[in-house]
């Protein structure tokens, strides 16, 4: 082989490297600028759709970060974001490194929140001392600016939003974080939850906010109110940051249940957006994350505020877990979720959670009617309210409304409240749905009402089937939207084909043999079609009968397959077999309401029977 020697070659191949070298060092120097929209955007397709959950805390004491975050790797997060501990640049770098070394095990990402100085903040109000903010940020920063495990650095938690001192200091001090972080060279995305409060559009503190806020590489934001005025609030947060610039989104905190925005309808919110999610908590711990800001865990809650599994590692609600693991983003125009009917319905270990204390005995009065006499041994009544009333005037609608509470109340009597029935329907829809959220919102935590029995027999008296099912869609809506604490119900109106002489109606229904909605029967506008959406939407599940126990029952065994609490709304009690009526609610644990008086002997003894499945045997080939 022959090889040419050039010296001139040589000596401008070193100039060339000495050049590169030099460029390179004052490139470093000089830092880096802002990400462009492109850049942020390339990130995000780099980075994937993150889904993490914030502060890894032990369900128990001694609980490895590894059992944490395999669990949290489990059931579909990909992301942890925690605040960094350590008063020097030294023990913060310690834990960063930690925290990178236990997620990557699972393949996730972590995301630290460098609250040294938001830490510091309120100490040295009035003297800051920026210099060393200044040098432990860069040099925590500086250790790590190259690690692709990171999947973001998050500045300072919730700055301040009031149009007060503090809230400017705070944002002219994460601007000087930005440029620190920039000067750096940090390889990922540099931002802050700068927008995480309602603020009057056009104000002083936003504007500023705003100034700091287009400085981000990427957009950061909390929201806990996803459900609120049906999403319009998280539309218009959103939908501002978007304004700000089109950068990928990350919603650092979100997850409260008490007010609608669980994880259903936060995530129906994001994908729209395209916006990566934290939830806050992961196991029910010693920080007391279960209940609302401002209240104990040492009294009962439900349902939970934040956190998606108990201590043992079970799922608060299963559901939660299908919708993370498989959340992506929406295309332009996509709706990836059902409604707020929907995803907002109770889960069964709620529903049976609300009806443990006990079965209800009730009676049914009419719409004008305040509970009589005839309480002797009845725990609850079903009372029925009058849309039109509320259309006429709320205000004298409300004060009936709490004086016939009260009254049942008085004589220890739980209220169901009737809000519609077809005769309602020459209301126009979108009124019918509005009074009821207004109902439903009113008393939506008094624990005077057990549940709402939303419409009784839609379709008994309107044929237009079609118009039903979307009445009923809106009505549920409209209730959900209210995050009652009582469940919801409505009450098809279905029948059962009458039994012939000597039907052997427990021998059809034995396994393997095909019986039960084959014998359901159905008048006016209902069908098996609007029977199954009303017990799907429903929380604990409703039926009426004006038959006997054996038709009855029948009916009860169609109820028992959606495993909810079920409530028979109505049953006439002059119809043979009274005692076999009562025996089989007590069987299948119906809670009832007569409209005809039930003697005291009967109801005093009426209770709920325990369930219990002898096993079988099955024969092997051995």
């Amino acid at each position: 082989m022959n090889v040419n020697f050039n010296p001139l070659c040589v000596v401008r191949n070193v100039m060339c490297m000495a050049l590169l070298c030099f460029l390179g060092s004052l490139m470093a120097v000089a830092g880096r600028g802002q990400w462009t929209e492109e850049q942020a955007w390339e990130w995000q397709s780099r980075m994937g759709v993150i889904k993490g959950f914030n502060e890894p805390y032990p369900a128990y004491p001694g609980m490895k970060m590894a059992e944490i975050l395999e669990k949290a790797h489990e059931v579909g997060l990909n992301s942890v974001r925690f605040w960094v501990h350590g008063s020097t640049a030294e023990e913060q770098i310690g834990h960063i490194s930690r925290m990178i070394d236990e997620a990557s095990k699972f393949g996730m990402t972590v995301s630290p929140v460098l609250n040294y100085v938001s830490g510091n903040y309120w100490q040295n109000r009035g003297n800051q001392p920026m210099e060393r903010y200044e040098a432990i940020t860069r040099e925590v920063v500086r250790v790590f600016a190259g690690e692709e495990r990171i999947a973001f650095w998050d500045l300072w938690n919730e700055p301040r939003y009031e149009d007060k001192p503090e809230t400017y200091e705070q944002l002219d001090i994460i601007e000087q974080m930005v440029l620190w972080c920039r000067d750096e060279n940090v390889t990922q995305p540099i931002t802050s939850s700068i927008i995480w409060a309602t603020i009057k559009e056009g104000s002083k503190p936003l504007k500023r906010m705003t100034e700091v806020e287009a400085m981000m590489d990427i957009h950061n934001f909390h929201y806990y109110n996803c459900a609120l005025d049906f999403g319009k609030h998280i539309d218009d947060m959103l939908g501002y940051l978007k304004r700000i610039g089109d950068r990928p989104m990350v919603a650092t905190e979100c997850l409260t249940r008490t007010n609608g925005s669980g994880v259903a309808r936060s995530l129906a919110a994001f994908s729209r957006y395209k916006a990566n999610f934290y939830i806050w908590g992961l196991f029910v711990n010693d920080r007391n994350w279960e209940t609302r800001w401002g209240m104990s865990t040492y009294d009962p809650y439900d349902p939970m505020f934040h956190n998606i599994l108990y201590s043992d590692g079970d799922a608060y609600d299963g559901r939660e877990i299908e919708l993370i693991r498989n959340y992506r983003f929406a295309m332009n125009g996509e709706e990836l979720y059902p409604g707020q009917e929907v995803t907002d319905r109770w889960s069964h270990e709620r529903a049976w959670r609300w009806m443990a204390t006990g079965p209800l005995k009730g009676f049914d009065i009419g719409s004008a009617e305040t509970v009589g006499n005839k309480t002797d041994g009845y725990n609850a009544v079903r009372m029925k309210l009058e849309c039109n009333d509320w259309l006429a005037d709320s205000t004298a609608f409300y004060d009936d409304v709490e004086r016939r509470f009260d009254a049942a109340s008085a004589k220890g009597l739980a209220v169901v409240p009737v809000l519609l029935s077809d005769d309602d329907l020459g209301i126009g829809h979108q009124s019918l749905a509005e009074y009821v959220g207004a109902v439903v919102g009113k008393y939506y935590c008094d624990t005077r009402v057990k549940a709402w029995e939303l419409y009784h027999h839609p379709g008994e008296k309107v044929a237009d089937g079609e118009a039903l099912q979307e009445l009923v869609t809106l009505i549920f809506r409209h209730a959900r939207n209210q995050y009652a604490n009582q469940p919801l119900m409505m009450t098809p109106y279905v029948e059962v084909k009458d039994f012939e002489e000597g039907f052997d109606y427990k021998g059809a229904m034995i396994h393997g043999r095909t019986a039960g909605w084959d014998r359901l029967v159905y008048g006016g506008g209902s069908s098996a079609e609007l029977c199954y959406k009303i017990w799907s939407l429903s929380d604990v599940v409703a039926f009426s009968t004006r038959q006997p126990a054996p038709e009855a029952g029948w009916l009860v065994s169609i109820c028992y397959r959606f495993g909810r609490p079920i409530f028979c709304t109505g049953f006439d009690t002059s119809v043979g077999g009274l005692d076999a009526m009562l025996e089989r609610f007590a069987t299948s644990h119906v809670f009832w309401f007569s409209s005809d008086k039930v003697s005291k002997d009967r109801l005093g003894k009426f209770s709920f029977k325990q369930t219990s499945t002898q096993r079988q045997h099955v024969e092997g080939i051995f």
